[in-house]
């Protein structure tokens, strides 16, 4: 399988949540990018947004999710978007990959939303 993009425009969200540290834990929000990555498709979900991410944009890779058994993740959201058994084949793992990081965009945007919207709330 393929890599999975993020759009570069969020690079400063990515940066602020994954390596800024949270003054009461010492710890980022997410621990990996690939953390956040599923958080934010599972958002993206939810609010059924989806964003194409150029081929340009930065990339996390799969045998990343994959190492680390999280590579499911990816899957589910492509078999909850095509609500088809064929999008866990191997033939349709490109289209799974454009799912889950068109979901993942969407979901960033969303949360870049939500620190804007309430600047105080975010460390």
């Amino acid at each position: 399988m393929r890599d999975i993009r993020r759009p570069v425009s969020a690079e400063p969200l990515v940066e602020r949540l994954t390596t800024t540290r949270v003054a009461d834990t010492d710890a980022p929000v997410f621990a990996t990018i690939m953390d956040l990555l599923i958080f934010s498709a599972g958002v993206g979900m939810t609010i059924q947004r989806r964003v194409p991410v150029p081929s340009s944009g930065k990339a996390v890779p799969f045998r990343i999710f994959e190492n680390n058994q999280k590579d499911g993740y990816i899957f589910m959201v492509a078999l909850a978007e095509r609500k088809d058994p064929a999008a866990l084949s191997q033939d349709h793992e490109d289209e799974a990959a454009r799912i889950f990081e068109e979901y993942a965009a969407g979901g960033l945007e969303e949360i870049a939303s939500w620190i804007n919207d309430n600047p105080l709330d975010a460390s």
